[in-house]
């Protein structure tokens, strides 16, 4: 079967005729470089039917000081009130923290705006707001939005006005506006049929039609060229990887019941298999582990 691997669920294997929907990194990006898509998108997540998008660019890199960690944006764009507002597709939400890579994406959409000299006043740094898509409830409070903007602890009606916000949007929860869920559901699964849309609001009429129209583009067809090649690279590395481990336990399994001594063993594996001695270690001690778990299973 032939696989492919989409954004940053690259570590999922998908089949060939897999349907492409927003959620995936590669569709998000094709379609949200269309200014009227993303200010389709914007204009129900943010709630503002006239918004209007000065400028629009996807995967655009912020660069940091030498040596720290850079940042590549999904959608990024401009409004006609000099807003910033950054949109991330993030379908991976276990292996690390959300909301503190809100913080940083934060801090580093201002590095870029404000130049050198005492001429600059912070006063002119425009607001941003920063947007994560996700389909899972990092939060576990069942909404489909949940919005955090700098608050005064001590008074509760004293913001701190300080132009930024983050937004979180969950694509599991049906608590939120209609017209919002509507949009989450269609970029779970993008067709204009499904039946979780119970708005059909003409933001997402359009969004469906330029979806279509990227779908039937030669520029769509070859990001699908270039995603299944590096599919199917990943599936080859991945045989070997397995043909390789399969390899090493059967020496060692070989060996125990040989009687050999580990160490021995260990010395063995970095002959035969190109291993440090620490890898060697790790994988006869790996093996022993799994070894003792099915016994005692069983």
């Amino acid at each position: 079967m032939n696989l492919i691997t989409t954004g940053d669920t690259s570590t999922q294997l998908l089949p060939r005729n897999y349907q492409f929907n927003l959620s995936d990194f590669a569709l998000f990006l094709s379609v949200m470089k269309n200014k009227t898509a993303y200010e389709c998108t914007l204009s129900i997540i943010l709630d503002e039917p006239e918004l209007k998008l000065a400028e629009v660019e996807v995967e655009q890199v912020v660069l940091n000081k030498s040596g720290k960690r850079a940042i590549r944006l999904d959608a990024w764009a401009r409004d006609t009130l000099d807003r910033r507002i950054n949109t991330e597709m993030q379908n991976e939400t276990e292996t690390d923290d959300v909301r503190r890579r809100a913080r940083f994406y934060q801090g580093l959409l201002d590095t870029p705006v404000l130049k050198s000299g005492k001429m600059t006043k912070y006063k002119h740094l425009p607001s941003t707001i920063i947007i994560f898509i996700t389909q899972e409830d990092i939060f576990g409070r069942d909404l489909a939005e949940y919005t955090f903007t700098e608050q005064c602890e001590e008074i509760s009606d004293l913001p701190l006005d300080d132009g930024t916000k983050k937004i979180f949007l969950n694509m599991t929860s049906r608590n939120g506006r209609p017209e919002l869920i509507s949009l989450l559901q269609y970029m779970k699964n993008t067709t204009i049929d499904n039946p979780e849309i119970i708005v059909k609001d003409r933001r997402i009429v359009t969004l469906d039609e330029i979806v279509n129209e990227v779908k039937q583009s030669e520029e769509w067809e070859a990001v699908k060229m270039n995603i299944l090649e590096i599919g199917i690279e990943k599936g080859r590395q991945e045989g070997l990887q397995e043909g390789l481990k399969q390899g090493i336990h059967a020496m060692i399994q070989d060996n125990l019941e040989e009687g050999v001594e580990e160490k021995r063993i260990c010395e063995k594996l970095q002959k035969n298999f190109s291993l440090t001695r620490e890898a060697a270690e790790e994988e006869l001690r790996s093996f022993m582990e799994e070894k003792a778990k099915n016994q005692e299973e069983q």
